[in-house]
């Protein structure tokens, strides 16, 4: 009888190694699984930083206006629409010996001609509660909201999707906070 408990410990033990095995397996291998074709063709998944070009055929797929341009520096930038209000991604540390890839973009909008003018107490309200994004001022009156992104090691198409959708509430929140009416 212990011989028969001892054989069946053995198989129990045998069959949970041969799991972890397996499991292990198909972890290391599903990391060299080439990438989703529709971010293949995008060239989207990538560590080496983002192409302006690609973001503007995205937001074009999701159905935003998307006009590519290059700002005063010289680097890539869009400028779209949402929440009734223009707003640009900038992109920074851009190297052309890459392909025009970017390592970082920044969503961009700016408030003039607020009647009232919004107090400095009101952006620093919204700076405090905020996580993702921050307001300042210029002083003249002009206000500006803007969120940074790093996208490296994501899925960039997923991963810029995911920051739209948070650049369109914080607009809609700022909006309220400040009660733009425009």
């Amino acid at each position: 009888m212990p011989e028969e408990t001892t054989m069946i410990r053995f198989n129990r033990m045998r069959r949970h190694l041969s799991a972890l095995v397996i499991a292990g397996a198909a972890a290391v291998g599903s990391a060299l699984l080439p990438a989703p074709a529709s971010a293949q063709i995008l060239g989207l998944v990538d560590d080496s930083g983002v192409v302006p070009q690609d973001m503007s055929r995205l937001l074009q797929k999701w159905g935003y206006r998307a006009e590519l341009k290059t700002d005063q520096q010289g680097e890539p930038e869009i400028v779209s629409a949402l929440e009734g209000l223009t707003f640009v991604v900038f992109f920074y540390d851009c190297n052309r010996a890459q392909k025009g890839k970017c390592l970082s973009y920044q969503f961009w909008a700016g408030f003039r001609d607020l009647n009232p003018p919004v107090t400095l107490e009101k952006l620093n309200e919204w700076n405090e509660k905020q996580r993702w994004t921050m307001t300042s001022t210029d002083g003249n009156g002009r206000v500006r909201l803007k969120m940074s992104v790093n996208p490296r090691g994501t899925d960039l198409e997923a991963n810029f999707k995911n920051w739209l959708n948070w650049w369109q509430r914080s607009l809609s929140d700022f909006k309220k906070h400040i009660n733009f009416r425009g």
